[in-house]
């Protein structure tokens, strides 16, 4: 497994990606169609060993962090999901795993990864949680209800 920026090599298979609760993630396509207008955004995806695309992140550079933390030298992870029929494999763990070392190579000036999850979303906070991600207790506004803010440092 390993972690891609290449987006364009995938792209049928990002038309074909279902997401099982959208309501608590940006599909892959509209987040990549944003950050071919936005600089600061940037897709990642979860390529398996059999050249699958199974999760879907974007990592965002922009002050959008800044409702989440005060550190600058921190990376907003949002729209996080995986393909409805690699849920329950291990994947969303896996690229959660992969993270921080990608992270050091691609952005060795961040030190923080900052993400909000929606209240609603036990899943997603177990997941987090499991990962080495830590409640901060503070809640922003989201688009589809409160988020709970989670961090997890990288140095």
């Amino acid at each position: 497994m390993k972690l891609v920026t290449d987006t364009a090599p995938f792209s049928s298979q990002l038309q074909a990606y279902r997401i099982t609760n959208p309501e608590f993630t940006t599909p892959p396509i509209t987040a990549i169609e944003r950050a071919h207008r936005d600089q600061n955004q940037h897709p990642v995806l979860l390529i398996n060993d059999a050249n699958e695309v199974c999760t879907f992140l974007m990592l965002d550079t922009d002050s959008t962090k800044d409702k989440y933390t005060e550190n600058p030298h921190s990376i907003l992870l949002k729209s996080f999901s995986t393909n409805e029929r690699f849920l329950r494999h291990g994947y969303a763990q896996a690229t959660l795993d992969l993270l921080p070392g990608y992270l050091s190579t691609n952005y060795p000036t961040i030190t923080e990864l900052v993400l909000g999850v929606n209240q609603r979303n036990q899943a997603a906070q177990h997941l987090y949680q499991k990962a080495g991600f830590t409640k901060t207790g503070q809640v922003i506004s989201g688009p589809n209800g409160p988020l709970l803010v989670f961090t997890k440092s990288l140095s």
